[in-house]
Formats: structure tokens, sequence, C-alpha cells
């Protein structure tokens, strides 16, 4: 039979990862290539050419590609999605401006929030009411919603008379009170809004997101339809583009979950990608790091625009259900756009290679959240960026070969790096080029080891338990001291770290969440309508997972429940026991909820009522099974490093001529002792000095630090 090939590409703030991976021996090709913002479509075909013309590959032999986007995130922040109506519940119109009336920051005078992504005259009331018990109390009147529509179009036409280049109103959102215990009058009012205005697009939260807690689903709802039409075109684009190209598969999307699913289910609830490139980098650490025996990491990835980390445990990534995007603050929680589905919970820990370094009024060193991007991005990028970044400070410490950046089809120009460093932050300091480049590269690292440490110690671990997992392009420089300010004793470089989400993609199985709250006390739950209500959402989920390519019979279902102690505000995920749920699990769901709230605070009060919320049904299957390739190590003398550069060591308080050796000749077994640069074609390993790296069976790099070094 001919060889058989996956696809898969992530589209990030500043470059384009591809990878190409060999279904039967589990031999990865991959690639590298520039963002472009205008059109990012352009750079994932390009990308794809490229790739499978050098692994000389045609479009025919791929069996599915596999697709990450920021294009969801981007819209939100920048604002540039779909005019959108909102009709909700009589009383209340302005949720979303009075959010939950809580300031995340009670000192800040000038607080500010993100505008509603709907302004009020475009929010409409429809007189209707379900009851929190779930009992329709009003029913939806065809009159009442044909006025709101009628109202709603008159102020379109009107914006467009003042402002014809102003978009045209195409999207209406709907969020009834209580809608989650009963979608009945929601589905009525959508009916009737197709039946009123066909051309419509309509988003439902009863279906976005049927949870508890009405500002969070309103805002999930509508964010969905602020991005559904734009999402919607620009993934039929790209998959008739690979159609021409001989592709005759599935293109399938990344959630944000950690799961991946088909364009169709995708495109109607396209708010689930907003964390999807994230998300990728995170189950390829859990991926590797189960292949080298950790199965509790710091994922650390580090790319051109931001810097991330998450926590894995026991080999799984941490799931947040809450999230939020478009912050008016970067740092600050509760000062964007929340967003109610599952998420690999990802810490955004501080800035990209891209980031600008300035000095700020009181003449101190700062680097982001600025940044340069791919165009014009880093000085050194030679597209007419001027001013500093953290990789322009790498390549003035030596860290970077301008000659081999992205395997040499990319100069990198030292001397403009020099100039943005010298007259942006050097001169105004008045300290050398050296000290300027070294401040910009250790001041991030503070930064995100600070970061990463609270994010740990808040959710009741140690960060020297852990080891760290280096990915993304710049990644893989910064982590040795990111590492020593944690305290971690190992760290792991995976081949082609540089592009490691898209690698995520091909192990990531296909997998979607389906929930729906039902809030009760855990004694007095009514578990015939729990049984019924989880079968449903089995079932549901069996259909969506089979339907991406996945046999039945190979679905796999986790059942979970979110409860918390009566009278709190947050909860905490539960496993439900498996079989039958009746009366007989009420004991086992209360332990389980106390050990999982003993783990995470450290004490619970075994005599507190415990409450049940949200019902959760996570369906999963693979496509298929992804074998590594895996090479057994055997004795080799020492490797040779191609040259040697001057490179600037802390530890040595100077520069050095360090060794540089070629990370791909290395076989298992090798070891490479430090100082040295280990040099791929999509990112650079730095070994400190008295550290040495170890190449194992699957040529991961690992670096075990000593009792000194730490």
């Amino acid at each position: 039979m001919a060889p058989t090939y996956r696809l898969a590409f992530d589209i990030g703030g500043t470059f384009t990862d591809f990878a190409l991976l060999d279904t039967e021996t589990g031999a990865l090709e991959i690639f590298k290539c520039l963002t472009t913002p205008d059109d990012p479509s352009r750079a994932s075909l390009h990308g794809s050419r490229m790739l499978l013309e050098r692994a000389g590959v045609g479009a025919e032999a791929l069996t599915n590609v596999i697709h990450g986007t920021t294009l969801v995130t981007n819209a939100l922040i920048e604002r540039k999605g779909a005019k959108v109506a909102l009709l909700t519940t009589e009383g209340f119109r302005d949720t979303l401006a009075l959010r939950t009336e809580q300031r995340y920051d009670i000192y800040d005078l000038a607080l500010r929030f993100p505008e509603p992504l709907v302004p009020r005259y475009l929010r409409r009331e429809i007189r209707e009411r379900t009851e929190h018990t779930g009992e329709i109390v009003a029913e939806v009147r065809e009159a009442d919603v044909a006025a709101a529509l009628t109202r709603i179009r008159e102020e379109d036409a009107k914006d467009r008379r003042a402002d014809p280049g102003a978009p045209e109103l195409s999207s209406v959102a709907i969020s009834f009170l209580h809608s989650y215990r009963n979608p009945e009058n929601e589905r009525a009012a959508a009916d009737l809004v197709r039946k009123l205005w066909p051309e419509a697009d309509i988003s439902v939260s009863s279906e976005v997101a049927p949870e508890i807690r009405e500002y969070e689903r309103t805002s999930t709802t509508v964010a969905n339809a602020y991005v559904r039409p734009l999402t919607r075109e620009y993934l039929r684009t790209l998959a008739t583009a690979f159609a021409e190209t001989g592709y005759r598969g599935r293109l399938y999307l990344m959630l944000s979950s950690g799961g991946i699913a088909t364009v169709e289910t995708v495109s109607e609830v396209p708010v689930r990608l907003i964390e999807s490139g994230p998300a990728g980098g995170a189950i390829g650490a859990a991926h590797y790091g189960g292949l080298c025996g950790e199965r509790d990491l710091i994922a650390f990835d580090m790319g051109g625009t931001t810097a991330k980390i998450c926590l894995i445990e026991d080999g799984r990534p941490a799931i947040s259900h809450q999230l939020e995007v478009a912050r008016v603050h970067r740092f600050k929680k509760g000062s964007g756009l929340p967003i109610q589905f599952p998420s690999v919970e990802m810490l955004e820990i501080g800035a990209g290679g891209g980031s600008v370094a300035w000095i700020d009024e009181l003449g101190l060193l700062k680097v982001g959240p600025q940044s340069a991007g791919a165009a014009p991005g880093p000085a050194c990028y030679g597209l007419g960026g001027t001013l500093p970044t953290v990789t322009d400070a790498a390549l003035v410490l030596g860290y970077l070969d301008p000659a081999s950046f992205l395997g040499g089809e990319m100069t990198l120009d030292r001397a403009a790096a020099e100039r943005a460093i010298d007259e942006h932050v050097a001169g105004p300091l008045g300290v050398s080029r050296t000290e300027a480049a070294w401040g910009i590269h250790q001041l991030v690292v503070e930064n995100m080891a600070a970061a990463a440490k609270l994010h740990i110690v808040e959710r009741g671990g140690d960060p020297r338990s852990y080891a760290l997992l280096a990915s993304g392009g710049a990644g893989p420089i910064h982590a040795a001291s990111v590492a020593r300010l944690l305290g971690n004793e190992r760290i792991l470089y995976p081949l082609a770290a540089g592009v490691l989400s898209a690698i995520g993609f091909l192990v990531a199985p296909v997998s979607f969440e389906f929930s729906r709250s039902q809030p009760q006390l855990l004694d007095t739950t009514d578990w015939d309508a729990v049984g019924r209500l989880v079968t449903e959402l089995e079932e549901q989920g069996r259909d969506v997972v089979a339907e991406a390519g996945v046999a039945r019979a190979d679905v796999t279902l986790e059942r979970q429940v979110s409860a918390r102690f009566a009278g709190q505000i947050n909860e905490i995920s539960v496993p439900l026991p498996g079989g039958e749920l009746d009366a007989s699990c009420r004991d086992e769901v209360r332990t389980r909820f106390l050990k999982a709230y003993t783990d995470l605070y450290g004490h619970a009060h075994d005599d507190i009522p415990v409450e049940v919320m949200t019902w959760r049904v996570v369906a999963s299957g693979r496509l298929a099974e992804v074998a590594v390739e895996r090479r057994g190590a055997r004795a080799f003398e020492d490797p040779v490093p191609q040259h040697a550069r001057p490179a600037y060591w802390i530890e040595l308080e100077s520069y050095v001529d360090t060794p540089v050796y070629d990370r791909y000749p290395l076989e298992p077994g090798m070891s490479v002792p430090g100082p040295a640069l280990v040099e791929e074609r999509e990112s650079t390993v730095l070994v400190a000095p008295g550290s040495t790296a170890v190449v194992d069976e699957y040529r991961n790099l690992v670096v075990t630090r000593t009792e000194a070094q730490l």
C-alpha cells in the first residue's frame, strides 16, 4: 500500500507552523513560515505546498488535515467580526453592560471594561419567562419577535444611511433567562427569526453554552454570533483551496479543549476555537512528557507574540470552563469578555520573541505588551521594524545565528538589532549594549518565572516538583533561565519544539464536550432526571464524534459534574462513577468531591451540604494512533560541534566562544556538555554551563540540573 500522511498547521501571531506525519513509520517533517496577517490562509497554503514538495508527498496522500487558528481571537480583540443584534428576556437588556457588577481592580478610579459586542440600540427585549425550575410561565409570541426585529433592522438601516461603509447587520444572538433548564422559548424565538428573517445567522445560548450564569452565557453566545459568519467564510475558502490542491479528505479544527472536530461542527460554535493553537501545544507537551515518563509537567510555550504555561498533572492538561478574551488590561482577570466553554487552562505569563522593549516615564526598562508581530517584525528581520525586541536581544547575545534562522531561509540583520537596542535601550539607560540586551532577556525571564510560580502555588502545587518542557520558537532559548528560577530539576526539549502546537494537533483525539446546568443539592438530587440528562448528552457526544469519522464502538465517554459547597460561588469538576446513575451514586459523588476539594485547598468541611451544578459528558475517539519515531540508544562517539560563536553566559559573566551543535545528527545516548548551543531549524536550545543535555530514544534533549545549579 502507498504511504499515507497527516498534515497539521497552526497559524500564530508571528509564524505559521506545519507538521507532516507518516502514519506508518511515525516520521515527522516540519516547516515554519511567517504568518500573513492580511490573509492567514495565504501562509497556510504556501507553507503546506512547500512542506509537501520538500517531502515528495502529493496532496492526494493526505488522510486528513488539522488546523489551528487565531482567527477567532483576533476578530474579538480587533473588533472585526459581524454586526450582531441580541434578543433577550424583558428586563435583561443591559446584562452585557452591567456584567457581574464586580470591579477587577478596586483601587483603579479610571476602571474600564471592554465595550459590549452588541450596542444597546441593537439589544431588544422579548416578553417571555422561564422559571429557574424550567417551568415556562410566559411563552414567546410572534408579534413581539416581529416588532423587535423590525426595530433592529430600522436601526441598522439608519446606521448605514449615516455611514455607507458601515457593515450590514447579519447575525442574531438569542439568550433568555434560565434557558439552560428549558430551551423551548429560545428555540421558538429562533424558529420565528428564521421565518421572518431567513438570511440571518442565529446563535442560541441553549445550544452554544447551556450553563448557569446569565452574563457569562449571554457573553459567550454574543461572541459566537460575532465570529460565526467570518469563521464560516474563512473555513469554506480554506477547504475549497485544499480541495484544489488534490486533497480529498476532511478538514479538522483544533478546539480550545484539546480535541479536534470537523469543520461542520466547528462552524456552529466557532467560539470554541479561541485557544486552539495553545491547546495544541499543551496536548503535544503531555504526549512527549508521557514518552519520557514525566506525567507532571510545566508546559512552557514561548512563541513570537506571547509566552504561556499549562500545568500537566498525571499526563493530562488542566481544563478550565471559563476564560477571558480581549482584556482591557492584559494581565488583569475580570477586564475582558468572559467565554463559557471548556478550554485547556493556559496562563499567559509574559512576552514573546516579537515583544518590544521600551523605557517608561520613570526610566525603567519594560518589555511588551506591544509586539512587532510578523509585519514589520523585530528589527533584525529587516522588514522595516526599528524597535528592539526579545529576538533582537537574543541575536545580540549570540543565542541566534544570523545565517541559519529558519534553516537559512531567513537571514537576520545583526546590525539592525544592535542599532535598535543602542537607540532605544542602551542609550537612554546609559549602559552598554550587552547590558541592555541581557537586561531585556533577564526581565522577560524574571516576569515569566514569577507569574508561573504564582499560578502553580495558587493551584496547590510546588514548582520544584514538576519537570519543565519547553516549546515554541523562543521557548528553548529561555527555558534554562526559567527553570533555574523555578527550581526545576529536569528540562525537556522535544525535537521540533518550535512547531509543537502543530504536532499536538496530530496526536489529539476527536473530542467534544456537552454540558447542561441543573443546580440542586446533592442530598435531594432527582437521579432519574440526571440519568436521562446524562444519557442524552452521551448520545449527542457519540453522534458528533462518529460523524467526524470515528467508529461508534470506539467512542469513549467521560462523565463529570461541577459541584461546590452550598453558598459558594465557584465549582470544581468531579468525575462521575460509571454505570447507571441513581440514588446509590450520591455517597460516591460526595466522597469524590471532598477528595478533589481537599487536594486543591488542603481541607474540606464534610458537614456542609454539597450542591451539584452542571453535568458534563466528554466524548472522544482517535482517527488514528500516532506512533512517534523511536530509536534505540547505541554507543556513539561524542558529537562534534559544527563551529563555535561568542555567546553571553551570565554564569561566566562574559561572552564565551561556545560550541554550536546541529540537532538533527544527534542520536540517542549522545550527550552535549554546557555551555553549548544546539540548533535546529525552528529553535535553539541553550545548554547552560555546568549542565549536560542527553538525547533520549525519542531524540528529546533532556537536561538534568545539578544541586549546585538549583
